[in-house]
């Protein structure tokens, strides 16, 4: 039933229900107050009544006037306080709850999401992540430890407190999260803490990190097929959302670096070396060392390539030297660099088999770290594939929770969706957040994008989204109701007009209500099931809210000593 059609329904009822509600106040003002007049009984028939009374054939009681009078007050202050509850009802019920009821329902397939013993993998290290409870039963959702995620949530929506800092906290093993704000870490560090070394990645100074420990990126260029990798991962991270890429110069580019970050590797040089060697356009010594530890064809293919004709030869260079420019901010180098201060270094191996936390923090734009971020999360989700490889029955004993928020701004991972089925089968449970469905086409493209939102197990949609098209799409999955739709007719004359009611299909949530998904509700179209619509929880709300309030407070805390002490160094 369209709306229009609805309201003009209601306003009707409440029409006739206010002149019968009149009819039944008058008539009980005339008996009541003909009885304390001591008059004769007026008609016991209503319509009669009103008929004498209009006719003057019974007379208006005195006493009738105050009775009728009371019963309207009455009747007003009973109206105010049902008025009352219907709008604090309809404020706590959103109308998408009432349509959620409308969506198809397997209960029987459900059941893989809410009851633990119906997860495909046996819940010894806990029931898996909590991701909100279901509108319609009440009961909570949860992804199990073999499901990865794909949300989809615009900004304001929510998403790290119902959805990013929950999972952090429930996480069993070790956890790795990248993010372009600090709210995570102040959220979840403290509970975090307890326990298990939390390890802050943050070279920007998005939470005033100190560069207390570092980590060597060339861990991961041991042999060309790691240091492709990284290359890899520096040439798609550097690249501005919706480039092109150069069918020559932007392989050969790659390929250089990858090369040169072998070189490095085998030479025990430090990552900046390799922008060094970038910028001089010609090093033998580098050609020598390579052919020295047994890689002859790469130092003839880099020997090959310095050799090109000079605008050959710079397009080449100047290519991977664009794919490495975050190395020129000095404030990086104490994070990837040894300084032989006694710092330790960060080793993923040893992370991926422990409790700790690692909190990746970079900005996107111009001078971002996302580079190092996006290497940093692959660094440590292969060490935690290779870990699982050698585990009983190929997966990790203890779940790795990997919560990769802003990913397609911080964590440019170009592989990830060729990846992402098979890492649940692992224990790496994968939760790719995205403001939207035009941000993951930026970085992999429309089929890269579509290969990882259909390779997810649970695909969520949090609201905040006004892209026609993805919301078709959703709105299609959720299916469709029949509605009646009311028609009314208007005929010259006496005749008057008439009324006719038409069954037709509709969307249960159309992309008007989609767009318009209020905070807390979310669309959940999981594997195997119909979609549901949840309602999520706030950390702030949840069972860990004491710790996260804590750990707020001692953030805020340490933020106010951070700057005290900054004022004391200026004045100094």
């Amino acid at each position: 039933m369209s709306q229009n059609s609805m309201a003009e329904e209601i306003y009707a009822t409440v029409a006739v229900a206010a002149v019968v509600a009149l009819i039944a106040l008058v008539w009980t003002a005339v008996q009541v107050g003909a009885s304390i007049d001591h008059r004769a009984a007026p008609p016991k028939n209503a319509v009669a009544l009103i008929i004498d009374l209009i006719r003057k054939n019974t007379s208006w009681p005195p006493a009738a006037t105050f009775v009728l009078g009371a019963e309207l007050a009455a009747a007003g202050l009973i109206a105010g306080v049902i008025a009352t509850v219907i709008s604090h009802v309809r404020s706590s019920r959103e109308l998408v709850d009432v349509l959620a009821k409308r969506l198809p329902r397997n209960a029987k397939a459900l059941r893989r999401y809410t009851d633990p013993r119906h997860a495909p993998v046996a819940p010894e290290v806990g029931n898996g992540l909590a991701l909100g409870t279901d509108v319609v039963s009440g009961q909570v959702i949860r992804q199990s430890w073999e499901d990865v995620a794909a949300i989809i949530a615009g900004a304001r929506t929510g998403k790290t407190t119902t959805q990013v800092a929950p999972a952090i906290l429930a996480a069993p093993g070790a956890v790795y999260t990248c993010s372009n704000k600090r709210d995570v870490v102040d959220l979840t560090s403290g509970p975090r803490s307890k326990g298990a070394a939390v390890w802050v990645f943050d070279p920007q100074g998005i939470a005033e990190g100190r560069p207390t420990w570092w980590w060597n990126p060339l861990d991961m260029a041991g042999d060309l097929a790691g240091a492709r990798v990284l290359a890899g991962l520096f040439a798609a991270a550097s690249r501005p959302p919706g480039a092109q890429r150069d069918a020559y110069f932007d392989p050969e580019g790659e390929e250089l670096l990858a090369i040169l970050l072998l070189a490095a590797r085998l030479s025990d040089q430090p990552l900046t070396t390799v922008y060094q060697w970038l910028s001089t356009g010609r090093n033998d010594r580098v050609v020598s060392r390579l052919a020295a530890s047994g890689h002859e064809l790469a130092a003839q293919a880099l020997l090959d390539v310095m050799n090109q004709p000079d605008k050959q030869r710079a397009g080449v260079f100047g290519t991977a030297r664009k794919n490495v420019s975050f190395l020129a901010d000095p404030n990086l180098g104490d994070w990837i660099t040894d300084r032989y201060d006694d710092r330790p270094r960060f080793d993923t191996d040893v992370f991926a088999a422990s409790s700790g936390t690692l909190y990746s923090l970079s900005k996107e734009g111009p001078g971002s770290a996302g580079p190092l971020t996006a290497a940093l999360t692959a660094a440590v989700v292969l060490s935690a594939e290779r870990l699982a490889a050698r585990s009983v029955g190929g997966r990790l004993a203890v779940p790795m929770v990997c919560p990769l928020d802003e990913v397609a701004n911080v964590c440019r991972w170009r592989e990830l969706p060729d990846l992402y089925s098979h890492y649940g089968s692992r224990g790496i449970i994968l939760m790719s957040f995205l403001q939207s469905w035009s941000q993951g086409v930026d970085v992999w493209g429309e089929q890269g994008m579509r290969k990882l939102w259909g390779a997810a197990n649970i695909r969520l949609y949090g609201g905040g989204s006004n892209e026609q098209r993805f919301l078709d799409d959703i709105s299609s999955v959720c299916g469709e109701m029949d509605t009646r739709q009311l028609t009314t007719s208007y005929n010259g004359g006496r005749q008057g007009h008439s009324r006719s009611y038409a069954t037709r299909r509709e969307p249960i949530f159309d992309v008007a209500t989609l767009a318009a998904l209020p905070r807390g509700r979310a669309v959940l179209m999981a594997s195997g099931i119909d979609p549901v619509l949840i309602r999520t929880e706030s950390v702030l709300d949840g069972p860990y809210a004491a710790e996260v309030r804590a750990s707020l407070a001692a953030a805020v805390a340490n933020q106010a000593e951070a700057k005290t002490k900054e004022a004391k160094r200026e004045y100094q």
